[in-house]
Order: structure tokens, then C-alpha cells, then sequence
């Protein structure tokens, strides 16, 4: 800025009424062409920091330690060396990569700038309470050293989103058993829906766990008279590393229960922790156990997965209940005094086995489980120079969070634009992971995207699978894009023949002295002015491009186009479950970008509190209220979705919903949500 200061300050004294000639144009153009014609900054820096997931935790909760290593060039990067982390214990650790490209302007033409980023994850787990500090890491570059900054983590009570003790309120006493609204008869209670809600005996046990040999068990009542007892089932009592384990706790009662705290969770140590469902309330169903009849209440379940080989135990689950007295039939009041009980789950052994190391690919990446994958365009109309998304999911019985595919490499004629990725894990057990490659055609015609191949351990199986996907056919339109140097004339115009050669012409010499052109006063006034508007004009347009003002609501728009698309193609067919998945995950695509949490792999409420405060203020009800219809479309009984199917219902909901993620898009641009997240590698469709 000093430099045009100055600049600007000799034009102004040199262009005088009386002597404004073209060399002083030559000058301004020679500003434009500093201001435009200058490279960008390259991005060939290297940036290393280091992150944790979050900050502040219970104590046996977990959390993931990032060291993150970018560059706009290929480097050399060492395995980071951590500082001594006495606190704390390193339960697993895995890589990963992401690259981001920027459109950049350079004296060449345009061109894209790629950053490439390492990722190095650590999870860790707290061994006292207290403010602890992980120190700097150490990261070696190209032979250069760098460190992170320090991090501190604040580990107690009441610190974690689940720490505080969680007070679950039972039906009325008086009311009976109650069933979960929505069903109206016990012949439902066998249904899909049913199942998810209460996770009922014998509905918890995985049929492919008695073939793989690793059982299940759930413990029973040993006293009748007991008020109370917290039972726990699982669906296997051996597994291997990584192998998924559902866990199920019950409350069982044969009297009334008043009132549930929740005194601990289970603190899971060596195991990575999904949660299925969290109870909020108390749903009873009957169950006959040794012949007594008995009131069973699901309180938590979880996704288990164990991080390392050996002996694992799945700790208690420990809760405080209010058991009313009986009561007197003909009275109609109680007989005695209302007792208050705290009971806790018997603690469960696994064995967890180590994956074999015979066979084990190179590009294995620690995904256990049965997994399908599939590949696909999602942009209907390709054309060149614009980007479009290539999209790879896996979905399956497993972790999907841990599957990571091979670098990518285009096939000839294509650029890598960007690459993200987005992961969940659905209350139904199972997850999926997609990876989202936008690619650049730089010429039109048929392209082949070859195949992508992982290889993931199959537990039924016992043994290693390599999953590949089809090769995918693209045809690339004409479109427009910046041009490659000058054009090359042909004689006969645009129709072909031999190149025009140039006419060689003797230099013209100057006869008579001509006067330089200049600026009269009046002209003078005018056109500083102009210049000025001008050279501010070109400012704010090429901090526009270079920063991206405005395209990322652009591109996110475009993604949800992109998705409604599919939702309107499954409306035209009458395919309401799959309206009503499609939806669910479009509106968590959309609130995990304005919120900055990309990945969107939590609940509805936790993405809308981390929303912009405007989003929160004017969305959050109409959002929650249209969720419930679209969640009952994805996994209740055709019998409870009644008219809720109907094509005009269905596509009334489906406009109103719209509506409202459109909206969550403005509103989280005009707050600065959207814009403030660009940098961030968003986890996308």
C-alpha cells in the first residue's frame, strides 16, 4: 500500500495541466498491471498445527489429538514425535490425508493452487482430573523442524455432554404399562420401529455373532424381591479389534417406579463409543423372566468397538430409583412408604482377538465390519472447465468413520478440484462414510474414472476383502473456460487451410512532428476521479475472487439442488421411505456446514445449538417439527405414517422443508457462518 501511496502521490505531481502526456498512462496501466497480472500468494508454506476435538471432558471420556501438516507442495513429513503425556493415555491412533484447491491468477493464466494436508490422530484418554496441558509436538518437514503450540484440556464432573447424572421421568403409575406413542395395540411391539425404539430381549443379539463364535449374553434377576435391577445385554462376548459390539441396558421392575437418576454411565475404557439411542424417558413393555412377570425399560445402548487386543470388561451402569409402594385394591392407596434403591449392571468380560496379520493388505486402514460400496456422478449435465462430484460411499455393519480409500488419480484431462468427506453413525447400528472428489474436465469427450480400491477385515468371514468400485463413464459437454494463449488464424477463416503467413512491411517513418497528446485542466479534474473509482473498483473485485465472497453459499446451494433432485425423483415414484431418508440427511448436510461441524455426525439439537444464533432464533422449532415428520417417513410402520405417504402430503412437506434449509443457508451467510467456515474441508454430500 506504501508502494501506491507513493506511486500515486508522483502521478499527481507529474500530471499537470500542461504536461499530461501518455507516458503517464503508461504508468497507471502499469499499476493494473501489477494489480491483476501479479501472481497470488503461493501456497507453497508449510502450516503445521496442532487441535483437539474438544476441550473440556469427564474423566473417562475420550477425545482426538490433530497434528496437521499443509502445503501447496509435495513435502516430506515425518511421523510426528509428541511431547511426554503423562495425563493422559493414547488409546488408538490413524492418518489421514485432504487436498483443497483454489482458482488462482498468475502471469501463465489461470491456473489452481492445491494444498495438500496430513492428518495425524491421536485419541486419548484422561488419567486424573484436573486443567492438563499437552505440550508442544514435534514435526519434522523437508529437514526443517517445527513445533505446535500447547493445548490445554480441562478434565472433570459435569464437564462432558454426558456427565451430569441424567433424571429419566416414568410413566404415571396410575396409567399402567405404557406403549410408545403412535401404537395403539401389542401386535405392533414386534415391528422394525419397535425394535429401534426399545431394543427388546432377544431383539439385541446379532444372528451373525453365533456363527463368527462369539456368543452374546445378558444377565438375569437373581433376587425376585428386589425393587429394581439395571440389566445388560450384548450381542457378543468375543470380538476382534475394531469389530463392532452392541451393548443394551434395561431397567427391570415388578413394582412402580417414581423417579430414575442416573448415577454413572459406563465408563467403556478401550473402546471406541457410538451411541444408538440414550433414553429420555421410560417406555415399559412386559417380559416373563423365570416365570414372573416383570416391566423392562430400555436405558442406553451403544455401538461398541474394541481399540486393542486382550481382555476388555463393559463396566456398570448405575442408577437410582424411587419404587412406590403396593397398593391396596381396595383402598386405593399405598401400603407403607415410598423406598429409594441404587442398583448397578454386573460387569461384562470380552475377549477381544487380534485382526491376523497374515494377509493384510497394504492399503487396510483398520475398517472392520461388512460394508458395501458404490460410486457414482452426482451432476446430471458435465461440461468442461466446469467442476462436478464424483461421489465413493460405504455403508455397512461396522465403523465406517475409520475406512479411507488410496490417493486418487484423475484419469487424463481432468484436475482434482477439492475432495471431502462426511460420516454418521445411524441409531439402526450401522454407518456410512463418502468420499466427495469434485474433478475439473479441461476438455469435453468421454472420460473413464477408474475404479477405487480399500480393503476392509471382514469379521464373518475371517478375513481381509478388498471392495472396488465400478468404473464410471462421464460425458463432458462444451463449456467455457479460460483461454490457452492466442489464437492461431487460418487462412480461409474458421473452415481450415494452410496457416496465414505474415505480410512483411517496410517501417513507416514520421515525416512531421506531431504534438503529444494531453489533459486540459477541466479533463484532468474529470478523470482522476474516475481512475481512483476505477483502481478501488478493481480492488474489491479481485479480493472478491481471491477470497471468495459469496461462493460458498453458491456451492452449498448447489449441493442441495443436487440432493433435492434425488429427493424429487423419489417423490415422482412414490418412494416415501426413501423421501424421508434423503431429506433427513440433506438437512443435516446443510446444518453441519452453516454450524462448522462438517461432518454433521451428531444429534439435531447439538447441531442446532451450534448453529448461528439468528438460525437458532427463527428455524429451531419449525426445523424439530419437520423432523419429526420426516424421521416417522423413514422408520415408522405404514400403519403410523398414515396419510403422511400421500403425494400430496408428502410433497407439501417436502417444499416446506425446503423452505426452511434455504433459509438456514441465508441465515448462516448473513451471520458470517458460512463464510467463516470456507477454509475448513467440509464433509460433503
Amino acid at each position: 500500500m506504501r508502494l501506491l501511496t507513493k506511486t500515486g502521490n508522483a502521478i499527481k505531481a507529474s500530471l499537470t495541466p500542461a504536461n499530461v502526456s501518455l507516458s503517464h498512462f503508461a504508468l497507471i496501466a502499469f499499476l493494473f498491471a501489477c494489480l491483476f497480472g501479479a501472481p497470488s500468494v503461493a501456497f507453497s508454506q508449510v502450516t503445521v498445527s496442532a487441535t483437539v476435538d474438544r476441550n473440556s471432558l469427564n474423566p473417562e471420556d475420550t477425545f482426538t489429538y490433530t497434528v496437521s501438516v499443509s502445503s501447496g507442495d509435495d513435502v516430506s513429513t515425518s511421523q510426528p514425535t509428541l511431547p511426554p503425556i503423562n495425563d493422559f493415555e493414547i488409546l488408538n491412533e490413524w492418518q489421514s490425508q485432504q487436498s483443497k484447491s483454489t482458482f488462482q491468477t498468475t502471469p501463465a493464466g489461470p491456473k489452481f493452487q492445491t494444498v495438500r494436508s496430513t492428518n495425524y490422530n491421536f485419541m486419548l484418554q484422561p488419567k486424573r482430573e484436573g486443567t492438563l496441558t499437552i505440550a508442544a509436538s514435534e514435526v519434522i518437514v523437508d529437514g526443517k523442524t517445527y513445533l505446535t503450540k500447547p493445548i490445554q484440556v480441562k478434565v472433570g464432573r459435569g464437564l462432558g455432554v454426558q456427565a451430569r447424572p441424567r433424571t429419566i421421568q416414568p410413566p404415571n403409575p396410575s396409567a399402567g404399562i405404557q406403549m410408545p406413542q403412535g401404537f395403539e395395540d401389542e401386535d405392533d411391539a414386534d415391528d422394525l420401529f419397535t425394535q429401534l425404539l426399545r431394543r427388546g430381549v432377544g431383539q439385541g443379539f446379532d444372528e451373525d455373532a453365533t456363527q463368527n463364535g462369539g456368543g452374546g449374553s445378558r444377565t438375569l434377576p437373581i433376587n425376585p424381591n428386589d425393587a429394581f435391577f439395571v440389566q445388560v445385554e450384548t450381542d457378543k462376548n468375543e470380538a476382534y479389534v475394531g469389530e463392532q459390539i452392541t451393548v443394551s441396558f434395561y431397567l427391570y421392575t415388578r413394582g412402580q417406579i417414581r423417579d430414575l437418576d442416573t448415577l454413572k454411565y459406563p465408563a467403556l475404557r478401550g473402546f471406541w463409543k457410538e451411541d444408538i439411542e440414550i433414553a429420555t424417558h421410560l417406555n415399559f413393555v412386559s417380559e416373563t423372566v423365570n416365570g414372573l412377570p416383570y416391566k423392562k425399560a430400555l436405558l442406553a445402548s451403544f455401538a461398541l468397538f474394541p481399540i486393542k487386543e486382550g481382555p476388555a470388561t463393559i463396566d456398570s451402569y448405575t442408577a437410582k430409583c424411587t419404587v412406590l409402594p403396593a397398593f391396596d385394591n381396595f383402598t386405593g392407596m399405598g401400603i407403607g412408604k415410598a423406598y429409594t434403591y441404587t442398583k448397578s449392571s454386573t460387569p461384562v468380560k470380552v475377549n477381544v482377538k487380534p485382526l491376523p496379520a497374515e494377509g493384510r493388505p497394504a492399503d487396510f486402514s483398520g475398517a472392520v465390519g461388512d460394508f458395501q460400496v458404490s460410486a457414482r456422478v452426482e451432476d446430471r449435465d458435465v461440461v468442461s472447465n466446469q467442476p462436478f462430484t464424483y461421489k465413493i460411499r460405504f455403508e455397512g455393519r461396522g465403523n465406517a468413520k475409520l475406512i479411507e480409500i488410496p490417493p486418487f488419480q484423475p484419469p487424463e484431462g481432468m484436475e482434482i478440484y477439492d475432495t471431502q468427506k462426511d460420516s454418521k453413525f445411524f441409531r439402526t447400528g450401522t454407518s456410512f462414510k463418502d468420499f466427495s472428489i469434485m474433478l475439473i474436465p479441461r476438455r469435453e469427450g468421454e472420460f473413464t474414472i477408474p475404479g477405487i480400491s480399500t480393503s476392509i477385515f471382514d469379521p464373518k468371514e475371517k478375513k481381509y476383502i478388498t471392495k472396488t468400485t465400478e468404473p464410471v463413464r462421464v460425458l463432458v459437454g462444451v463449456g467455457q473456460g479460460p483461454q490457452a494463449g492466442g489464437t492461431e488464424m487460418k487462412a480461409g477463416g474458421s473452415g481450415g487451410g494452410a496457416q496465414a503467413k505474415p505480410v512483411d512491411r517496410p517501417p513507416q517513418l514520421l515525416t512531421t512532428y506531431q504534438k503529444p497528446f494531453g489533459l486540459t485542466r477541466a479533463q484532468y479534474l474529470i478523470s482522476m476521479p474516475l481512475l481512483l473509482m476505477g483502481l478501488l473498483a478493481g480492488l474489491m473485485f479481485k479480493a472478491r475472487r481471491e477470497l471468495g465472497w459469496g461462493q460458498k453459499k453458491k456451492d452449498l446451494q448447489r449441493r442441495l439442488r443436487a440432493r433435492l433432485r434425488r429427493v424429487d425423483a423419489k417423490v415422482a415414484k412414490g418412494d416415501w421411505r426413501g423421501v424421508g431418508v434423503e431429506v433427513t440427511n440433506a438437512l443435516y448436510f446443510v446444518l453441519g456446514e452453516i454450524s462448522g461441524e462438517g461432518g454433521a455426525n451428531m444429534e439435531l439439537e447439538k447441531l442446532l445449538a451450534k448453529a448461528p444464533p439468528s438460525v437458532r432464533r427463527e428455524l429451531a422449532g419449525p426445523i424439530s417439527k419437520q423432523m419429526d415428520v420426516f424421521q416417522i417417513l423413514s422408520f415408522a410402520p405404514e400403519n403410523v405414517v398414515g396419510d403422511l405417504k400421500s403425494p400430496a402430503k408428502l410433497k407439501a412437506s417436502v417444499s416446506e422443508m425446503t423452505r426452511l434449509m434455504e433459509r438456514a443457508i441465508n441465515l448462516g451467510l448473513a451471520s458470517g457462518g458460512l463464510e467463516g467456515s470456507s477454509e475448513q474441508s467440509v464433509e460433503s454430500l
